[in-house]
């Protein structure tokens, strides 16, 4: 008997670590932006091209500032974008017998939830799980391209919400 409710406790918990891709993709963009960061760098301050222009024109001004500040802009958003992608591949959702949330968030008890909408899980791989918040309805977005382990967690929503309501 012991055995048999520890198993099903185990089977109740469910572990989503985050999945790779969007991570990798922002490290991808972030790339882009280096390169022409270190692009508008060598151009504008090592090489001397595109200088400030003496006789207006704008086209020349535009060379101008896209070069100038594009050497300090573009590095500057490709380290945001990096950081951004770190803490999106560290991201875990945990969902237990009390409830389902992300780690170092609050986790949202099964009792909080209202509804779920599953219009787009065979199509997308999306579930849209609405709740409440200290009165007011939030939705909790789980998708299957973000989470690693999704099968397992849909199962587990759908038993535990369909089973409260």
């Amino acid at each position: 008997m012991d055995e048999q409710s520890q198993e099903k406790k185990e089977t109740n918990l469910v572990v989503c670590p985050a999945s790779k891709e969007p991570g990798v993709r922002w490290i991808i963009f972030a790339c882009f932006l280096l390169i022409g960061g270190i692009y508008c760098f060598v151009d504008h301050f090592i090489w001397g091209k595109y200088q400030y222009p003496e006789p207006f024109d704008w086209n020349a001004y535009l060379s101008y500032l896209f070069n100038h500040y594009g050497a300090i802009l573009f590095p500057a958003a490709a380290v945001i974008l990096i950081i951004r992608a770190v803490i999106s591949m560290r991201r875990k959702l945990i969902a237990d017998e009390e409830g389902i949330g992300y780690v170092g968030k609050e986790k949202i008890r099964w009792d909080a939830f209202k509804s779920l909408d599953a219009s787009k899980l065979k199509s997308k791989g999306i579930l849209k799980l609405k709740y409440d918040s200290n009165g007011r309805e939030k939705v909790l977005t789980l998708d299957n391209w973000k989470l690693q382990n999704f099968r397992s967690l849909v199962e587990l929503v759908e038993k535990k919400i369909t089973a409260e309501k």
